[in-house]
């Protein structure tokens, strides 16, 4: 019995197949493969590195099951027989690191297109899903975007046959490559699901009306790949508990094709939303502004429900206590994490050992899957080896000389320069101006909303204490200080300080930076000013609203948070819907009268006036660059990183802090 989650860490054994702890590796993609579908070397260790990390199963996720058809994403993915020995590669190598391989497969139905699917004649292309749809213009159809006109094609009992026999197909192919069990994706708005649910299954049919008629093609399909896989290849079923959606599958639905599913398959993956339509997208890959473990829920229920299939949950779920809790309540048999594996492999063999404060958590910022959704590879805001593994693991080996190195600034890219400077060997100090380190990170240890920033300032803190670091707090450094101290390396991440226009009214002692409010609450009275939209003063307007305050925030640009990636936007926006927040664009802050309100110039030139008994202002930060200028001469090897640079979020100072340490010769 493990000391720490004996939950957790109790083994599982379905059929043939016993699994060693409760934590699976969620499915994910990380785009890393040729046009034919074929991974590249990176993706193989991206992978094997979670599987070395301690996790009982890892997934390669959202494989479409032809190319014809199924693909909604032109880098996915090609489950066919010319791939399976790249396909075998990949679960020899998570068989390797002592996990076993599974692979999700999914059908994008109405929402596939044709740049998606190589295999498609452009000409008279049509999606196919449940019911016949003529000329979908772009725009939206059911909360669903297109990109280009097309038609939808509403499937035949034949079509479906065909469908369920390319699942078939594939499933084959992974379990003759070596795969231990298949994850069918019946969830968040793909085809699968499109057929449960009544908000896209209008059929009169024996396909539609009831929930067992909408039920009979996905249970084909699960038939199907029985038939063909035999009955000890395992079979995963990803379903959503509930799609939140008016006129959308319901929490009842959900239950009832749980039991529909009980003894079919063998896991039920239960999470919810619908990953096509953007309001309940940030629900199914839950952002920062919900609760953690928000999906679990649906998962206890079905359990309650008398489902005994073992249930696998998701969804925002980054921490060791909260996992043991919800295997231990009986919610759930087992915990599945996508984000967190990415932002720390590493997971479950720290937790086994109790080493909490080595966990790098997973902030729930999205900058993961909106870079997918942009064109661009993985990547991890808190993890700059993510997807690139192999690569960071040789560039920054031990260095073949030792040297003496200065990191100066004790924000997160300092800490993360120093942290790596001293991994690789080299004799490192780390001087801070003030009493403690974590620089602008510090006023998360009093906001809700940004407890994984605290927890990532904290682990950045810790890992500064267990390494062999010189740590100089309350030191200002000089030129002299660096000479002195024979450095022959200085890195400097000294931040940046809030940029203060020349509003009148503005340097009044009343009038807070968003980054010092949250000790000043008694301060302000009812009604806030919150002066700058971008992300910092949302976030900080969001605050003080849930803390009992009316905020206006007034922005000179056409929208608030233009820097914020979509779904993190989205789920900021969710909130500011249930809190007395009001957003005012298109507004150029005049003057200031403390105490009573802020006069703004409109885009006509009229002047307008908005009572505020307190203000705030985050209107931009500024780069400390004369303490750069000041320090870079006195040693020949000096490099600044993060916002002394540029200001930027904490995840470009800690890959600046990390690279800058790693290219030390």
């Amino acid at each position: 019995m493990n000391p720490y989650y004996p939950h957790l860490y109790e083994p599982l054994t379905i059929k043939r197949t016993t699994f060693k702890n409760r934590l699976f590796v969620a499915p994910h993609m990380m785009s890393h493969m040729d046009f034919n579908g074929r991974p590249d070397e990176s993706m193989i260790d991206f992978y094997a590195e979670k599987a070395k990390g301690g996790y009982a199963v890892v997934t390669l996720g959202d494989t479409p099951v032809d190319r014809e058809h199924a693909g909604t994403n032109p880098r996915s993915f090609a489950c066919t027989p010319e791939n399976q020995p790249k396909l075998a590669e990949i679960a020899r190598a998570i068989h390797a690191g002592g996990a076993l391989a599974s692979h999700e497969l999914n059908h994008g139905g109405m929402v596939a297109f044709a740049g998606a699917n190589p295999d498609a004649d452009p000409e008279g292309w049509e999606a196919w899903g449940p019911v016949e749809v003529h000329k979908v213009e772009k725009g939206v159809l059911h909360g669903v975007p297109y990109e280009e006109r097309i038609d939808i094609h509403g499937m035949t009992e034949e079509d479906m046959n065909v469908v369920a026999d390319h699942f078939a197909d594939c499933a084959e192919i992974l379990k003759n490559a070596g795969y231990d069990m298949v994850l069918l994706h019946g969830g968040h708005g793909w085809l699968l699901d499109q057929f449960i649910s009544p908000l896209y299954n209008t059929r009169t049919d024996e396909y539609g009306g009831s929930i067992e008629n909408r039920a009979k093609f996905p249970l084909m399909v699960i038939d199907r790949v029985r038939q063909r896989c035999g009955e000890n290849f395992l079979i995963e079923y990803r379903m959503s508990g509930s799609e939140e959606i008016e006129g959308g599958l319901t929490q009842e639905d959900g239950i009832a094709f749980a039991k529909m599913l009980d003894g079919k398959v063998d896991l039920i993956h239960v999470s919810a939303g619908l990953d096509i339509e953007e309001a309940q997208a940030v629900h199914t890959h839950p952002t920062m502004f919900l609760p953690h473990g928000v999906n679990v829920h649906y998962a206890a229920a079905i359990k309650a429900a008398g489902v005994k299939t073992p249930v696998v949950t998701l969804g925002g779920i980054n921490t060791p206590e909260l996992a043991e809790e919800i295997i231990a309540d009986g919610k759930a048999d087992v915990v599945a994490m996508a984000r967190q594996s990415i932002a720390d492999p590493y997971f479950p063999e720290k937790a086994r050992h109790g080493d909490n404060m080595d966990i790098i958590p997973c902030l729930r910022c999205l900058d993961c899957l909106t870079g997918l959704h942009n064109g661009n590879n993985l990547s991890c805001a808190v993890n700059p080896r993510t997807a690139q593994e192999c690569r960071f693991d040789r560039m920054s080996a031990p260095a073949k000389r030792q040297r003496k190195v200065l990191v100066v600034g004790g924000g997160p890219g300092g800490m993360q320069a120093a942290v790596t400077a001293a991994q690789r060997g080299h004799q490192v100090t780390l001087a801070e101006a003030t009493d403690k380190l974590g620089g602008l990170l510090k006023f998360t240890d009093y906001d809700d909303l940004k407890v994984d920033l605290m927890r990532l300032k904290n682990y950045l803190i810790h890992q500064v204490e267990k390494n062999a670091i010189e740590l100089k707090l309350n030191t200002t450094v000089t030129p002299d200080f660096i000479k002195a101290g024979g450095y022959d390396a200085v890195i400097l991440a000294v931040g940046s300080t809030p940029s203060r226009p020349p509003i009148p009214g503005l340097d009044d002692p009343s009038v807070e930076h968003a980054t010092t409010v949250y000790t000043k609450l008694a301060n302000f009275g009812k009604k806030v000013a919150v002066l700058g939209g971008g992300l910092v003063g949302c976030e900080t307007g969001l605050y003080l609203a849930e803390n009992g305050h009316d905020v206006t925030i007034i922005e000179m640009q056409s929208e608030i948070a233009p820097e914020a990636n979509w779904m993190h936007k989205e789920g900021m926006m969710q909130s500011f819907a249930k809190a007395p927040i009001t957003c005012r664009t298109g507004l150029r802050v005049a003057r200031i009268e403390p105490g009573k309100g802020v006069y703004a110039t409109n885009a006509e030139g009229g002047e307008e006036f908005i009572p505020a008994d307190g203000i705030v202002y985050a209107m931009g930060m500024r780069p400390n660059t004369g303490i750069v200028d000041e320090l870079k001469d006195a040693c020949i090897d000096t490099i600044a990183v993060g916002d002394c640079v540029k200001p930027r979020k904490a995840r470009q100072a800690m890959e600046e802090g990390y690279w800058a340490a790693v290219n030390l010769a």
